[in-house]
């Protein structure tokens, strides 16, 4: 579980171009859930998705991830708690755009206790799953856009994480290809994990795999609801 306690975030703090991106905060993530956070361009998504995400720490308020307080751990443990517990899939994709699809995978584990062999062997099974075999040896740059999004996806489980966290994952896809990408992450949330998604995009937040939508507005907390009733 992750829970939240009146978290505030503001960026440049005291200075002319101060933004207060996300106001007091607070809310709890419960294992096996499909969340979205809905919301306009500049409303705190992707700000939040950072600080669940142990990517970023708050100006204020707490944040604990299995009754453990994270918020202000030291940077080399927070790289350990963001290795083993989540994999992020960015709206840019972030991938090593002159890299092989295979060493792309096995990137994020570096340095890590795991043998060479292993990882490559984990990689290739997940490849497999996401019908990207025959393209391990290509560099990314060669892919189509939804094959990046696979292999987004496909390094993002590399460290079997049980929380997946995904930012506008739909930003550069079609709408076949966003439904396509919805239903891998139907398969990965039957398989117990837990994912939390920021977007705007229709497609996402009215799936029926959608059971929980969280509305921000200006930083703020404006709904927390089922997702059944729609946008």
């Amino acid at each position: 579980m992750i829970r939240i306690e009146e978290v505030s975030k503001i960026y440049h703090q005291g200075k002319p171009d101060e933004v207060r991106a996300l106001q007091d905060i607070s809310l709890e993530f419960f294992p096996g859930e499909v969340v979205v956070l809905t919301g306009p361009s500049g409303s705190g998504k992707s700000t939040l998705l950072a600080l669940i995400g142990c990517m970023a720490r708050p100006t204020q308020g707490t944040i604990y991830l299995q009754e453990r307080r994270v918020s202000r751990l030291p940077e080399s443990f927070l790289a350990r708690i963001r290795r083993e517990t989540y994999g992020f899939v960015f709206q840019q994709y972030h991938l090593l755009r002159d890299v092989s699809v295979l060493d792309n995978l096995m990137f994020p584990l570096y340095p890590a206790a795991l043998p060479y062999k292993t990882m490559r062997e984990r990689a290739l099974l997940l490849l497999n799953k996401f019908d990207l075999s025959d393209r391990h040896k290509t560099n990314v740059r060669q892919l189509s856009g939804g094959e990046q999004q696979r292999v987004a996806l496909a390094r993002a489980l590399m460290a079997d994480p049980p929380i997946i966290i995904a930012d506008e994952p739909t930003a550069h896809l079609d709408a076949e290809l966003s439904l396509e990408l919805l239903k891998i992450l139907t398969e990965l949330n039957a398989e117990g994990r837990t994912i939390i998604i920021a977007s705007h995009d229709p497609v996402v937040y009215q799936s029926p795999l959608i059971n929980r939508r969280i509305g921000l507005r200006h930083g703020k907390l404006v709904d927390d609801n089922n997702a059944g009733a729609g946008q």
